[in-house]
């Protein structure tokens, strides 16, 4: 187990290398001007003497792997740069909206295990029923619906017309209090979790229903064990490991998932960030959200990766103990 994790840990440089690469690319090659983005948008408020002085000192007048070069001599060294719209230092806004887009996906995996999990065990014992049908509708239904639709569907009942919870931020102005931030969180963590839920309760569904139809679960049946017994000793486990080796590797939707939604709801978080940065070609802030994405994606298939192979003895002798 050991062998195998130095293995992937070891390809997470070349990883966190490549999608560096790919992004600063495809940056560059997006339409715009980063320095016009400093005065409203359009070069046409400074004179092109200024813009060339701006855009030397920036270090954009350079060749593309230049750039690229003197980034990456950065990031090595610890420093992520500073934001071109307000000078503030990268770091500390990463780390500020890191904490609130992991609050978020934290709540979202809290609620979204246990439902999931029930509601898939229900649908799945009861094959056929009205149970099972309306609880895979709703997964359905939940898979088919737009996250920022919902959202405004939710400021629009809850905010506006009935005037329960908040519609955008983290807090409120002058009130940092437990109580109001559980307040701010009630309607996007609902967001995530009402169109996210759908894919785990069919894969729980689908795991529960293959588990009562093996040889192994009717053998304890036919010892005369208790249907507790049965249901916690045999059933949930064998088809809960699929669903738990998937939370892993779903990770990465998750964090996807809330990028849009953090936009909708204000939510001063990494996908709230990036998105600003992207319309306002704020590169390296850009940049920077890019690489901790994607090494928050890494992490959670490399989670994954170690859960299979502890689940799995096969995969764990293939790497060496």
């Amino acid at each position: 187990m050991g062998r195998y994790l130095i293995i992937r840990m070891v390809g997470i440089v070349p990883q966190l290398l490549l999608i560096s690469l790919l992004a600063f690319t495809i940056m560059k090659a997006a339409p715009g001007d980063p320095v016009a983005a400093l005065v409203g948008g359009s070069s046409e408020f400074m004179s092109e003497a200024d813009h060339q002085r701006v855009a030397h000192n920036l270090g954009l007048d350079r060749p593309l792997i230049v750039q690229y070069g003197m980034w990456l001599n950065k990031v090595v060294q610890g420093d992520l740069g500073r934001s071109l719209k307000d000078g503030r230092e990268i770091r500390g806004m990463l780390f500020e909206g890191l904490a609130a887009t992991l609050i978020l996906v934290g709540c979202a995996w809290g609620v979204l295990t246990p439902m999931a999990v029930s509601a898939g065990y229900w649908a799945g014992s009861r094959r056929h029923s009205w149970v099972d049908y309306i609880l895979s509708t709703c997964a359905l239904v939940s898979f088919a619906t737009p996250a920022f639709w919902l959202g405004l569907i939710l400021i629009l009942i809850f905010s506006v017309e009935l005037d329960l919870f908040p519609s955008a931020g983290q807090t409120s102005m002058g009130d940092a209090s437990f109580g109001d931030q559980m307040q701010h969180l009630v309607l996007p963590l609902l967001t995530i979790v009402l169109t996210q839920v759908g894919p785990y309760i069919r894969l729980v569904r689908g795991s529960i229903q293959d588990i009562l139809l093996s040889d192994f679960l009717r053998a304890a049946w036919a010892r005369g064990l208790t249907s507790r017994t049965v249901v916690w000793r045999y059933l949930l486990p064998n088809a809960l490991t699929p669903f738990i080796t998937w939370i892993g590797y779903s990770f990465p939707l998750l964090v996807g998932g809330t990028f849009i939604v953090e936009w909708v709801f204000g939510w001063p978080g990494m996908g709230r960030m990036f998105l600003q940065a992207a319309i306002g070609r704020n590169y390296p802030v850009l940049m920077a959200t890019v690489l901790i994405t994607g090494l928050l994606v890494i992490a959670g298939n490399l989670f994954a990766d170690l859960l299979v192979a502890w689940l799995n003895p096969k995969l764990r002798r293939g790497y060496g103990h």
